[in-house]
């Protein structure tokens, strides 16, 4: 009786704790610690490999012809990245093939993602990890925009003055 009962302790234990859905939280600097030319990576980074993760980053569809929802997308830390030149170095984007589609407009301040992260040869230099995503839902990153400063600059008639813009504008 105690053996039958000590086994099941045992087998209740792992079952528990081996088969938990323990989320990890990564960040873009501890991807950014793979070196993506030779693939080495430290070992804490190395843990990852296959596991259930959470990425918080903004989206770069890749579904051609979807305005509305995305499958397959990179997830980049910045909303300011994309794929155009220069691209975010490899260790710095995840491609994500989604288990359902998701809406496009929950980017706005960005988007986390849970699945499991994979690492992989770099693709022509595109991306080093692979995400099989299971669930999304909308982020509130920080971020600095660098186009915020022309936003919130306003002309008025005293910073023209003195300057060839006071005619030109004047006439308007």
């Amino acid at each position: 009786m105690n053996v039958a009962f000590c086994i099941l302790s045992i087998v209740i234990c792992l079952t528990s704790h081996g088969f938990a859905n323990d989320v990890t939280d990564v960040t873009w600097e501890i991807m950014s610690n793979m070196n993506y030319e030779t693939g080495t990576m430290p070992a804490s980074l190395r843990l990852l490999d296959n596991q259930l993760v959470e990425v918080a980053g903004f989206i770069v569809p890749l579904d051609d012809f979807s305005f509305d929802y995305v499958k397959e997308f990179l997830l980049v830390p910045d909303p300011m990245s994309c794929i155009h030149v220069p691209p975010p170095p490899p260790n710095q984007m995840i491609h994500v093939k989604m288990k359902r589609k998701i809406p496009l407009n929950m980017d706005y301040r960005g988007v986390a993602i849970k699945g499991i992260l994979t690492f992989t040869e770099p693709e022509k230099g595109l991306f080093s990890y692979e995400l099989a995503g299971i669930s999304a839902e909308e982020a509130d990153i920080e971020f600095d925009d660098p186009f915020i400063e022309f936003d919130e600059y306003q002309l008025d008639d005293t910073d023209l003055e003195g300057t060839f813009l006071e005619d030109t504008f004047s006439e308007l």
